[in-house]
């Protein structure tokens, strides 16, 4: 499970990029175009409203954007850095909001609706069966920590393997493990 890390010539791509970028703005428009749908999917995921999830990557893009000069390169996908920030806008709306939004049966038909959501999530909602585990998975994760919800978006919903998880949050391997072990633990009891 995971997506192969990216190879040297991608890292390499990558890292011109990012140079270019520090030194003309217009050259990030390579990195937003590469990362955009991923980190936009991985964010509505975690905020189950389209017009909220393209607020929050938006905003992501932006603080990226406006400090791609502080980024220093260590050889890990550029991405990792773009859910990091991700992870810190969402938790920046929720310290505002003083609450975590659980995915209600509403917000999950919402979902459904959305049409950049992946083929998978859609087709599983079209069978009746699936749709009601669908939402009451959904229901359950979100009444999770946030630490844990986004272990395990990452693993499950990105499909990062543990060592991407470890880089995207900053984490070690084993902490990564021990929140996805709690975090399936808890889900197991509620379901």
């Amino acid at each position: 499970m995971g997506q192969p890390l990216m190879n040297k010539n991608e890292l390499q791509d990558e890292r011109a990029w990012i140079e270019a970028a520090k030194q003309d703005p217009e050259a990030f428009r390579h990195l937003f175009n590469k990362y955009h749908d991923r980190i936009y999917n991985f964010v509505l995921r975690r905020m189950y409203y389209r017009v909220l999830a393209q607020d929050i990557t938006a905003s992501a893009f932006m603080k990226a954007f406006k400090n791609i000069k502080q980024f220093q390169y260590k050889g890990i996908p550029f991405s990792a850095w773009l859910y990091r920030i991700a992870i810190n806008e969402i938790n920046l709306h929720h310290r505002k909001r003083k609450r975590t939004v659980p995915l209600t049966p509403e917000r999950s038909l919402h979902l459904a609706h959305e049409s950049r959501t992946d083929d998978a999530i859609i087709k599983s909602e079209d069978d009746a069966e699936k749709k009601k585990r669908f939402k009451k998975i959904h229901e359950a994760i979100g009444t999770l920590k946030p630490k844990y919800q986004n272990a395990i978006a990452l693993r499950y919903f990105e499909d990062k393997s543990i060592r991407e998880i470890a880089e995207i949050l900053d984490l070690s391997e084993n902490t990564v493990k021990t929140h996805i072990h709690r975090a399936l633990h808890q889900l197991r009891e509620l379901l």
